[in-house]
């Protein structure tokens, strides 16, 4: 992978973190809890690098979505065991109608996904000025997160970049969940990255 300049991580760094901080604020609606953003870390590498962490992670759900548009990539959240079971445990309380749905765990996560994920390629397409979204997500549950499973994921990613984003979102109440992001762009977004005019800088 070409480096990457100081003016790009900036901009990076910026975007995810506006996208986490709007994600921060739709979590607060949900919940009825104030929701801060902590540790706030970036990393860029080649995709099959970064998606190494998955498998770290014990036991992990995953929700992965497509990036749909002008660039195409896709975008990999990644709750542990824990997290995965605290976030529906405390929004049920918040979406009493799902409480008969046996399904409401997934229901939730993916509901989190959409929130975080679409915050950030908002971000993104507002100030890169490019026309992309987030297609539908859909759940890979720890028994199907094997090793299998990411080698599959690593092959097709293999001429990717990527960029890893984390923080923890603090709720009110003192819980505290740490999922991640794998952020899976093609080279061209790369270049797009690279050549684009921010709109910041017009």
């Amino acid at each position: 992978m070409e480096k990457i300049s100081k003016e790009l991580k900036a901009v990076a760094n910026e975007i995810f973190l506006k996208g986490y901080e709007k994600a921060s604020q739709s979590f607060s609606s949900l919940s009825g809890e104030k929701v801060n953003i902590k540790n706030f870390e970036l990393f860029f590498g080649e995709a099959p690098d970064l998606l190494q962490k998955i498998i770290k992670t014990k036991n992990p759900s995953i929700l992965i979505t497509d990036i749909i548009g002008e660039t195409k990539g896709k975008s990999y959240l990644v709750f542990s065991e824990k997290d995965a079971q605290a976030v529906p445990d405390m929004l049920i309380q918040k979406m009493k109608s799902l409480e008969s749905n046996p399904d409401f765990a997934e229901i939730i996560l993916k509901e989190v996904d959409n929130m975080v994920s679409a915050a950030v390629i908002t971000e993104f397409s507002n100030q890169l000025d490019l026309k992309i979204y987030g297609d539908v997500p859909k759940i890979i549950f720890p028994e199907e997160a094997n090793r299998e499973w990411l080698q599959d994921e690593i092959e097709e990613n293999e001429h990717m970049f990527a960029i890893l984003s984390s923080a923890n979102f603090a709720f009110e109440n003192n819980l505290k969940i740490c999922p991640y992001f794998i952020w899976i762009l093609d080279k061209e977004f790369y270049s797009v990255l690279n050549q684009k005019k921010l709109s910041h800088a017009n």
